[in-house]
């Protein structure tokens, strides 16, 4: 009864709360985009959050072992995120108003790679708490747990489609490893090309990824396969932007690669045009799993049809603790 009532508190504080968490918010400028992004830059793994231009850097968490892989809800208020505080991988969630912090799954096995849905209600995630790493959905509150996808011997990286219909992965199957797209009920599941770490087009028509050395895209349909990051260049951990202009991900421009200590950054790649990748961050430590920042992170308070819609969703929470 009492985590039932804990998760109903934590309900409340994420939907209703309004105020802005300890970042001066006003500092932002509407209008920009903002990139969060995993750092070795204090000499372990935090979450960070930068601007496009490469300017106002913020610090995020502050976990005393390791957190990375940051997801975003639709708001922009919450972000989910994976933490080793707890001495192995578990997916907690971050009040961005509050800064307040829960844990959403609890097992001995490892979850990781999650992914806030379109919708905003279900978080999927990767974890071998069977044996195999297979991929699971659970609610906001870490409960309603389903196993999605458990064929093959991996199956790892998922990414909703904007639509929230269908789901991308990689999953090896036959020893082979490639990116797959299947329906969220399970159906009409499509092999689409060989690489990891899909992440979907805004339209929901395409498909970037990474193979070898570089980012590629690919339409949701298994046509038109090209490399979009230049070949000099290792590149990996696409994230389209929201405006369908931009990819993000982590660079090295230096040879050999491979080096676990390598001094990637978090650079953005022009997809219309002739530019070249922008860098966003410097620094020496590596940065990567870039994920960019809903719009409703600017904001100040909900507008009113928000308040109802998030009213509603209280509603509901109280309803399943009861």
């Amino acid at each position: 009864m009492k985590m039932k009532y804990a998760f109903l508190v934590f309900g409340i504080v994420l939907v209703l709360s309004s105020n802005l968490f300890a970042m001066n918010l006003s500092a932002q400028v509407p209008g920009k985009q903002y990139i969060s992004f995993s750092s070795l830059r204090t000499g372990k793994l935090d979450i960070y959050i930068i601007d496009t231009d490469g300017k106002d850097l913020r610090q995020l968490t502050h976990d005393p072992v390791a957190a990375h892989s940051a997801t975003w809800s639709p708001s922009g208020r919450a972000f989910a995120y994976v933490s080793h505080r707890d001495g192995n991988a578990e997916i907690y969630v971050m009040n961005l108003n509050t800064k307040e912090t829960h844990r959403l799954t609890s097992h001995p096995a490892r979850d990781d790679n999650p992914v806030w849905s379109p919708d905003g209600k279900w978080i999927a995630f990767s974890s071998n708490r069977e044996g195999n790493y297979d991929i699971y959905k659970m609610d906001v509150n870490g409960e309603n747990l389903q196993r999605l996808i458990d064929e093959g011997k991996h199956n790892s990286a998922p990414a909703w489609s904007p639509d929230g219909k269908r789901i991308a992965f990689y999953s090896i199957r036959n020893e082979i490893g490639n990116i797959y797209v299947m329906d969220v009920n399970r159906r009409n599941l499509i092999q689409l090309t060989f690489g990891v770490g899909p992440s979907w087009s805004p339209d929901g028509k395409q498909i970037a990824y990474y193979k070898g050395s570089g980012i590629y895209v690919i339409n949701a349909n298994g046509q038109n396969n090209r490399r979009v990051s230049p070949l000099e260049t290792w590149s990996e951990r696409p994230a389209w932007s929201p405006d369908g202009h931009w990819i993000a991900c982590m660079s090295e421009l230096e040879n050999p690669w491979g080096d676990p200590n390598r001094d990637s950054n978090i650079y953005v790649i022009p997809l219309k045009g002739a530019g070249k990748p922008r860098q966003i961050t410097q620094h020496q430590a590596m940065d990567y799993s870039p994920a960019w920042v809903p719009s409703g992170f600017l904001a100040v308070s909900p507008t009113a049809n928000t308040q109802t819609t998030l009213w509603s969703k209280l509603k509901q929470i109280s309803h399943t603790t009861k």
